[in-house]
């Protein structure tokens, strides 16, 4: 934004601001028609300014008016809120004294489902029969799809490690080794080949190995994170590529990671909404410590953690987190799993602060499903189109007046996509891949 563009912006959302907080104060009643539109309009330059202009500047500015209109300025920790728990919620069972809780969409139809480990190395799946909106999960089947036991703690993560549109699954397992299982199936119905031991060039973990997938060096390749006894954090760089991974010896908690207490249950999600992912760790106590990532989506770098945030309480042992967007509101609910297998709830309340004001023009997304092209059409002219996961990762990002994106190489499930306009408004949508 230009220096006088910007100073004029400033001074209109000034001037905005005063006089919404004179028409409230004495004109409420006749002037409701007039307070939305002054309340739009103050959305959108705030929106245009944040970044420019420091939160605490623009809370000076509009004062008593960012109540007035929603706008939150808390700082990004308390800007997250998740309820209360509830155990074992839309049909959920406890499993066997340990739940360790991954989602995937395992049958193609565009809602979660969930895959619990348990104590005794056993898998538990759990078919949602519900929709993206209401999910309710079927009685449990052990062991499914050719999956055969590990040696305890059945600690499972979902990718596609070969790159060939289905999930693959590696599971952790206490004495530290890490299984694979090939997804030689299709997306819609999935078949794993009998377990490989640490493959890749992946090395045990002193004991217990609970992994999880996330992109941390900006490559487009999936690189581990697996957390062991004693709470420490191992990261395999991934060396190879999308189809063919090959991991690095590990790091012991790099990126000025420190371990957590007993045990390191991870989990990425980006909370923040900043573009990068941020790390969830469930502990041997119950707790769930938060690690913000305040370096950026290739260079990682996280601060010291926080204990239970966001209106989180720990379980009563253990804490197995898992995110995904269970009633598609497009932010990221949490289960935890926990020590008698039963599964904690947090919904993800968060409430509309700045980085919520987003929609500001009209967008059609087509087909819906889709297949292999998406086309994008919209009544501002497109800058960016981003497409999200259901962790909140960036999968996709295309510039420069576009209008379609090819989706040829996303695994199915459901995606959020965000279109940037040439006027630097954004607006977001949900799709669903085939």
């Amino acid at each position: 934004m230009k220096q006088n563009n910007f100073g004029r912006k400033k001074r209109q959302l000034k001037v905005l601001a005063e006089k919404l907080q004179h028409l409230v104060r004495y004109h409420r009643m006749e002037a409701g028609a007039q307070i939305e539109k002054l309340i739009q309009k103050i959305k959108i330059l705030v929106e245009e300014l944040t970044g420019v202009l420091s939160q605490a500047v623009l809370k000076k500015i509009l004062g008593v008016a960012a109540v007035l209109i929603g706008i939150s300025f808390s700082n990004k920790v308390n800007a997250q809120e998740f309820k209360s728990p509830v155990p074992n919620p839309f049909g959920l069972e406890s499993t066997d004294t340990l739940a360790l809780p991954a989602f995937a969409d395992l049958d193609g139809d565009g809602d979660q489902d969930l895959l619990v480990g348990e104590r005794s190395g056993d898998f538990k799946y759990f078919q949602n029969i519900g929709t993206i909106l209401n999910p309710q999960f079927a009685a449990p089947l052990l062991n499914p799809f050719g999956l055969v036991p590990t040696l305890y703690f059945a600690s499972p993560a979902f990718a596609d490690l070969d790159n060939d549109g289905d999930l693959d699954l590696l599971a952790g397992q206490y004495y530290g080794a890490l299984h694979y299982f090939q997804n030689t199936g299709t997306a819609l119905t999935p078949k794993f080949e009998l377990p490989l031991e640490n493959p890749f060039g992946i090395v045990s973990t002193y004991y217990y190995s609970f992994p999880a997938f996330v992109d941390l060096d900006g490559d487009s390749d999936l690189d581990l994170i697996v957390g062991e006894g004693y709470g420490t954090l191992k990261y395999f760089q991934n060396t190879g590529s999308i189809s063919k991974p090959l991991f690095a010896p590990p790091l012991e908690n790099p990126f000025d990671l420190v371990s957590t207490y007993n045990v390191a249950c991870p989990a990425f999600v980006d909370l923040d909404n900043d573009g990068d992912m941020d790390l969830l760790v469930g502990e041997y106590d119950g707790s769930m410590q938060y690690f913000e990532n305040t370096g950026s989506a290739s260079a990682p770098q996280f601060t010291s953690p926080l204990s239970n945030p966001f209106g989180l309480v720990s379980t009563y042992g253990f804490a197995f987190p898992a995110f995904a967007d269970l009633d598609s509101d497009s932010d990221l609910d949490l289960l935890v799993g926990e020590v008698f297998g039963a599964m904690q709830y947090f919904e993800n309340d968060t409430t509309i602060g700045i980085a919520d004001l987003s929609q500001t023009f009209n967008l059609t997304l087509f087909p819906n499903p889709v297949d292999n092209i998406l086309h994008v059409e919209s009544e501002e002219e497109i800058n960016k189109i981003e497409i999200f996961n259901s962790v909140g990762e960036n999968v996709i990002t295309v510039e420069n007046k576009v209008s379609q994106v090819a989706l040829q190489h996303l695994s199915p499930g459901t995606y959020l996509v965000k279109v940037t306009s040439a006027l630097d408004h954004f607006t977001t949508a949900k799709i669903q891949k085939q």
